[in-house]
């Protein structure tokens, strides 16, 4: 049986992936942003503010998309978003060498990936049959990570040879084809106009979804370092960002396209419990041997886990729903999990202002393992809320 609901959809859903990889291309180059930050004699503290920037425009975007979406459908809502981070990525060419101007062009860039994350996926998995999902959405989702291959190294090399003219110019080419290309795939179904949809106040009393709203919040918060300020600890002990961001990457695509289909069968509690103990583990092995061997293999374990961790819950919590319900769940999911990436770097940069990088790692560790055993005490054989 195809896992695709309609015919065209295949076509659909490919012409999407290829589009979230061009404009996340762009995007990754933006995980070296720290190491140019602080370059610019940026301290710590305002490091952590900048790369915090996109928190509070990034939810209200998720909050507003949940709403989008039931008026305008999740495409049109996905290319308004891409259309943002691309102009967001091209301005900081003029903001860099402002506090205020880069951290509004951050800002302006969280509020267009707000918008397009939870439309995204309310799009792709409205293509995909509910009994089948999980495999085929996590390789979609691993399209936004994937670029992490070559995303941060190529910015390492081209900042290092050219400097900051001209850098992010260059670096905004893919999210411009990227662009063109989201222009082409079918918008399905135009919404059914419905008297009440469920609301996010609803969402939150709902005592089910509770426990798995706080496990992703936790998901983000853990794996949060990662694409925000990991390139910032890697450079201080002197580790080659592509030790680690590489073998990253590669794991998180091989846990997404073989790994989770070899375990699509065990229960999605399973594999959050997995997912969290070797996030755990990578964070505590990178923290005890600072070494670029140390960082490759540090790089796979948190890959692995965090290829188990995302497709796992948001399949888990949208299956509860009907699809044209899906909306305000999807983008609840994304607004607490990116808040927990964007909580990092800014309690991260505070860290660093009295203590070194690996003490908050160090807590990071603590809560993957605090995680994973309090993933026993939920409840997975009813999908009741």
């Amino acid at each position: 049986m195809t896992v695709f609901i309609r015919k065209g959809d295949v076509r659909d859903c490919v012409l999407m992936a290829s589009s979230t990889f061009l404009v996340f291309l762009s995007h990754s180059t933006l995980t070296f942003l720290a190491v140019i930050l602080r370059d610019l004699a940026v301290g710590d503290t305002g490091i952590g503010i900048i790369m915090s920037a996109p928190l509070v425009p990034m939810l209200v975007g998720m909050f507003l998309s949940g709403y989008l979406m039931e008026r305008f459908g999740p495409l049109r809502v996905v290319r308004a978003g891409f259309v943002m981070i691309l102009l967001a990525h091209l301005s900081i060419e003029v903001t860099m060498t402002h506090f205020t101007g880069v951290f509004l062009s951050r800002a302006f860039h969280g509020f267009g990936y707000g918008i397009f994350m939870p439309a995204s996926m309310v799009y792709v998995k409205g293509k995909l049959r509910p009994e089948r999902m999980v495999h085929p959405f996590g390789i979609y989702a691993s399209m936004i990570l994937l670029p992490n291959i070559v995303g941060p190294w190529f910015m390492e090399n081209l900042y290092g040879y050219m400097g900051l003219r001209g850098l992010f110019i260059i670096t905004a080419v893919p999210s411009l084809l990227g662009n063109l290309l989201a222009r082409l795939p079918v918008a399905g179904p135009t919404p059914e106009a419905r008297e009440k949809h469920i609301g996010y106040w609803q969402l939150l009393q709902m005592a089910g979804l509770r426990p798995l709203i706080l496990a992703i919040f936790t998901v983000g918060v853990v794996y949060g370092i990662v694409p925000t300020i990991m390139s910032l600890y890697l450079k201080i002990n002197s580790i080659p960002m592509v030790y680690y961001f590489t073998p990253f990457t590669a794991a998180l695509f091989t846990g997404r396209f073989v790994v989770i289909r070899l375990l699509d069968r065990l229960p999605r509690k399973a594999l959050v419990t997995a997912g969290f103990v070797l996030m755990g583990l990578s964070h505590l092995w990178l923290i005890i041997f600072r070494t670029p061997q140390a960082a490759v293999l540090a790089g796979i374990v948190i890959g692995l886990g965090y290829s188990l961790e995302y497709p796992s819950l948001s399949v888990w919590i949208s299956a509860r729903f009907e699809p044209e319900d899906r909306g305000k769940p999807v983008a609840l999911l994304n607004m607490v999990f990116h808040a927990g990436i964007f909580i990092t770097p800014l309690i991260g940069g505070l860290v660093m202002d009295h203590f070194a990088l690996g003490a908050y790692l160090g807590f990071l560790i603590i809560l993957a393992f605090a995680a994973a055993a309090g993933m026993a005490g939920v409840r997975e054989a009813s999908d009741t809320l």
